[in-house]
């Protein structure tokens, strides 16, 4: 009969070599001893590990071997009673033959036979690594001139450094075990803040806000946040926060804003400020009607203008830099005055084009502000012919034409920008076809999309241009030119 592995494994000498073999053969160090502490196994990994060769060791004492240096002597003693009422798993130091300490984690559990304590059984890994990295961050945490705590999954205070007592006040003593957010967010507006907070951290690894604390003394700091969520075994355990005292920042910045109100309000007296924003975006700003947060867009029906100059390059080349400025300049302002007058906004000026709304942000019923945008169209034709006929007179050779395209249709309108620039503005593919529609018209014509014809036709003369492609649109955009007003 052919025998098997376990089959040999299963006797009673071949489980011995099996035994022995794992002893010698572990990189961790493994050594037994009697009742009396006396060493009866010394594997290589304990030689390898505390100096002393196996002749050495047995039948010695373990403290006279690991535990002699007057440093750990007591916690060897101590640590040997303990050992033989149960499993232990300790970390602590002890000592090579050359005198030298080591760092180890001992597992050690006792040896009964029947019911018989017949020794002990211990393994010592050398952990000093990782001791060392510990002590590292230990100190930084100590010495760190920023506020670090440590909380656990209950926001309970694990972890409490020099720099949280003088920023919030609290000893370590007093702050260990407390809610966090009970402990620097007494005010009830922040606790709400804070609390909110808290909860938004488990959603990621990090977390980074600005806001503001609350002292011991009742005091208010403002501080930056960033947590890191402390994970064991895949599982978040809590988390590591540092606190950045950022009063000083924060009051240099709400100072400036302060300064840049003050500033504000003194161009709202005199006048300027609505010369570098449309008029009804300064009204209602001014009248707190206009938010100006983040996401505080609105969906509407609107009527956008496009207009643009025909050969503004080839006039460019052709007249001087003061004579161009005389004649941009001019324009722009004729162009901005004729759309003013009908209610409009505008929206943007890019070089020689204007892009204009009716209907935001200030409310206007659809057929208003198509009937509104029909007439601004017209009066920029008027105007432009007008300032032409100046220029030439005063030797500027400038046969001013524009082109302007108009739409009626939803647009997305709103804030938009960064903390450095915000602009009210109109997006949407409603736009795209405007813009489309101005460049197909030709000079010194304007052509509109159907919406608005619909709106406007009883008011107006026009005739139909067939339909246009313009690009993301499904299908072709119906094109009438708008030839003259009715009354005319």
């Amino acid at each position: 009969m052919t025998s098997t592995p376990d089959a040999h494994v299963g006797r009673p000498e071949d489980q011995r070599r099996f035994y022995e073999t794992l002893v010698e053969a572990s990189p961790t160090a493994i050594v037994t001893c009697d009742p009396s502490f006396m060493v009866t196994e010394w594997n290589p990994a304990a030689v390898r590990l505390f100096g002393w060769s196996r002749a050495e060791a047995l039948g010695r004492h373990i403290d006279e071997l690991v535990g002699q240096h007057e440093a750990i002597r007591d916690d060897a003693a101590s640590l040997n009673d303990r050992v033989l009422d149960g499993p232990i798993e300790v970390v602590t130091r002890r000592a090579r033959k050359d005198g030298t300490l080591v760092d180890v984690a001992i597992r050690s559990v006792p040896i009964t036979i029947d019911g018989r304590l017949v020794g002990a059984f211990a393994l010592y890994e050398d952990v000093g690594e990782l001791v060392r990295q510990r002590r590292f961050f230990e100190e930084l945490v100590e010495t760190s001139p920023t506020a670090i705590i440590k909380v656990d999954r209950n926001f309970d205070v694990t972890l409490w450094n020099p720099a949280a007592e003088l920023l919030f006040g609290y000893s370590a003593d007093e702050a260990l075990g407390v809610n966090l957010d009970d402990l620097v967010a007494t005010d009830p507006v922040i606790h709400a803040e804070a609390t909110a907070w808290s909860a938004e951290a488990w959603g990621g690894s990090s977390f980074r806000r600005i806001g503001r604390r609350t002292r011991k003394d009742g005091s208010l700091v403002d501080i930056e946040i960033l947590a890191i969520r402390e994970e064991q075994e895949d599982e978040p355990s809590g988390f590591y926060i540092l606190y950045h005292d950022v009063t000083e920042l924060e009051q240099t910045r709400r100072r400036l804003e302060a300064r840049v109100d003050e500033q504000m309000a003194e161009l709202v007296r005199t006048g300027e400020l609505a010369r570098f924003l449309p008029r009804q975006v300064v009204e209602r700003l001014l009248e707190g009607e206009l938010p100006v947060e983040e996401e505080s867009f609105e969906r509407r029906r609107i009527t956008v203008l496009f207009a643009d100059m025909v050969g503004f390059t080839d006039l460019a080349e052709s007249l001087e830099p003061e004579e161009l400025a005389v004649v941009l300049n001019g324009y722009l302002r004729e162009m901005t005055a004729a759309v003013i007058a009908f209610g409009g906004s505008v929206d943007n000026l890019i070089g020689d084009g204007v892009m204009a709304v009716f209907g935001a942000p200030k409310e206007m019923p659809e057929a208003e502000q198509a009937w509104a945008a029909v007439q601004a169209a017209m009066e920029m034709h008027r105007r432009c012919a007008e300032l032409a006929a100046s220029l030439r007179e005063r030797g500027i050779p400038a046969d001013l034409k524009i082109r302007v395209g108009v739409n009626t249709a939803h647009c997305t309108v709103g804030v938009f920008g960064s903390e450095v620039l915000r602009a009210y503005m109109a997006v949407g593919f409603a736009v795209n076809v405007a813009a489309r529609l101005e460049t197909t018209a030709e000079p010194g014509s304007t052509l509109c999309g159907f919406r608005t014809y619909a709106l406007v036709k009883d008011r107006v003369k026009a005739e139909e241009r067939g339909e246009l492609t313009v690009k993301g649109a499904r299908r072709p955009v119906e094109a009438w030119e708008i030839v003259g007003l009715a009354d005319d």
